[in-house]
């Protein structure tokens, strides 16, 4: 087995160490900036929303690695819908249901239109509002899934790093010319400020694999070194000097998950939480705001608050990762596998 091709536990544990991060700056901080009453607490946990640029690096990693034990766009697609569907599709309507019962202030009580482009995990294309606000994420996700699935199609997975910096490239000269605010449609199509993270996960699995080359450490470089154009309206316009450094510590942090020092992060408790990353990520803010409200209702501290969110967003993730991330994948892979396969030859 080619290195790359296996599971690496490091990995998972950095995925859940993103997804609790941008869970706590959810619930113990921006909660606060949307709906002020609470006690803030005496800690700011503002900096875990940058979890999404080292969920972003881990794609890269991940989806090339994927990509390249895939001899068709076909293969491709089935196993990104297996992996993402079933626990979005369970996500989306708790958070629909629960809008609807509870209206949450700031985010309108969900419309039929608003719930179908949501489907599509790219509702700010068709001039939607995301039903839940990590959905985000999932937008520019799908648009590199689909970039790579086109770079499969043309047979060019090898010239992946000259898409990149072209990729980035054009970021770059979109930043420095156009209000992205303007233009946000283009902007996520073209993955503005965000397809550098995408690349450094690329060329750190080329290294991984043993498949690096000079353009590899040059498209990591620019990779990094774009940075210092500073974060866009989702990183808070974090300046470059700030976001600079937390590109060059995600990168080592990855590298040293992917490497075989990387055992020391398997953990078990860690690597579990890595495993019910992505349902975490959906349910936590509808679910754990819906919790905070109630707590705060009662007279509940700002401490217990977060907690009690935390927990019921845990149990709620690990529910679904049992019962509907795990079988739903392979009902889908089954279920759409039988469609492709050539029907048996009359004898």
């Amino acid at each position: 087995m080619r290195p790359g091709a296996e599971r690496i536990a490091g990995l998972d544990v950095l995925r859940g160490f993103a997804a609790a991060a941008v869970m706590l700056h959810h619930h113990g901080q921006y909660y606060d900036v949307l709906y002020p009453g609470r006690i803030p607490l005496s800690f700011d946990l503002g900096s875990g929303h940058f979890g999404v640029e080292l969920f972003f690096i881990i794609s890269g990693f991940v989806i090339l690695m994927t990509i390249e034990r895939k001899k068709t766009v076909r293969e491709f697609a089935i196993s990104r819908t297996a992996r993402l569907m079933p626990a979005f599709l369970v996500a989306l309507v708790m958070a629909t249901v629960i809008r609807t019962l509870s209206p949450v202030p700031l985010l309108d009580t969900p419309t039929l239109p608003q719930f179908i482009a949501n489907l599509t995990m790219a509702p700010s294309l068709f001039g939607q509002t995301n039903m839940d606000m990590p959905y985000w994420t999932l937008t520019y996700e799908l648009v590199f899934y689909v970039g790579m699935g086109l770079i499969l199609a043309l047979g060019m997975l090898r010239w992946a790093e000259w898409f990149g910096l072209l990729a980035v490239a054009v970021s770059c000269l979109f930043i420095a010319t156009l209000d992205v605010r303007l233009h946000h449609r283009s902007a996520i199509v073209l993955l503005v400020y965000y397809s550098n993270f995408f690349l450094i996960g690329i060329c750190l699995y080329r290294i991984h694999a043993r498949m690096a080359r000079p353009v590899t450490w040059l498209a990591l470089v620019v990779a990094i070194a774009a940075t210092v154009l500073g974060g866009g309206e989702k990183s808070f316009d974090t300046p470059g000097r700030i976001y600079l450094p937390l590109a060059l510590a995600f990168t080592a942090l990855v590298w040293f998950a992917i490497s075989r020092h990387g055992k020391w992060l398997a953990w078990r408790p860690l690597v579990f939480l890595g495993q019910i990353s992505y349902p975490l990520y959906l349910v936590h803010v509808v679910l754990g705001f819906a919790v905070i409200r109630r707590g705060v209702a009662q007279g509940w501290s700002t401490l217990e608050g977060v907690v009690a969110a935390g927990m019921v967003s845990l149990i709620a993730a690990t529910l679904m990762h049992y019962f509907i991330e795990l079988p739903g994948g392979r009902w889908v892979r089954i279920a759409l596998s039988r469609r492709q396969q050539p029907p048996a030859m009359a004898e």
